[in-house]
């Protein structure tokens, strides 16, 4: 028996065909499946970039932002250090420094109506304590006032009274008749008053 084999080679021919085509369709459609992901990673990567670009910015505002209230607080700071060298300053001055103010304020309110001041001063004693001053303070009574002697015995308890922490020790110095020649006759006296340092 003789076998006629005539579509032997078209067969081949076919089948190397066939093998091409899904070898090459395989090619392809890895091709295009590497092209979908390459896509798909590039705008993925892309999106991500925008959105770390917009952080970036967002982040640059923010450094700003407080760059700015970091120089607000850097001038306030040495604003603050301004006032604190002014007021440790003025504390130092308040500590060697004798302040009027107030001791005027408390003999101008304690003086009752009758005496008259006519000078006041400051005297450097030198008594238990070393250079104790003393404010000296000079006044008078019109004769025609009731009683000299009670109206100045007022206006000393009503300095003490007044005077808190200003004068530690407050006393009568002195008490006098005015000149016979003087025109107004009046008792003149003189109160010392020590200062608290």
């Amino acid at each position: 028996m003789i076998e006629l084999n005539l579509l032997k080679k078209r067969q081949e021919k076919f089948y190397q065909k066939v093998l091409l085509i899904r070898i090459l369709s395989v090619y392809i459609i890895g091709f295009l499946c590497l092209l979908i992901i390459l896509g798909i990673s590039y705008f993925s990567n892309r999106i991500s970039i925008k959105s770390t670009l917009a952080s970036i910015e967002n982040y640059n505002q923010k450094i700003k932002n407080e760059q700015q209230a970091v120089q607000i607080l850097e001038k306030y700071r040495e604003e603050m250090e301004r006032t604190a060298k002014i007021l440790f300053f003025a504390q130092e001055e308040y500590r060697t420094r004798t302040l009027w103010t107030r001791r005027f304020n408390i003999i101008g309110n304690s003086v009752p109506e009758g005496i008259w001041l006519s000078k006041m001063s400051i005297s450097q004693t030198a008594r238990e304590e070393k250079n104790q001053k003393t404010l000296v303070i000079e006044g008078f009574v019109m004769q025609g006032s009731i009683n000299a002697g009670k109206l100045i015995t007022q206006f000393m308890n009503n300095i003490k009274n007044n005077s808190g922490t200003e004068f530690s020790n407050i006393t009568l110095a002195e008490v006098k008749q005015s000149d016979k020649t003087s025109k107004y006759r009046s008792t003149l006296f003189k109160i010392e008053c020590d200062l608290r340092k």
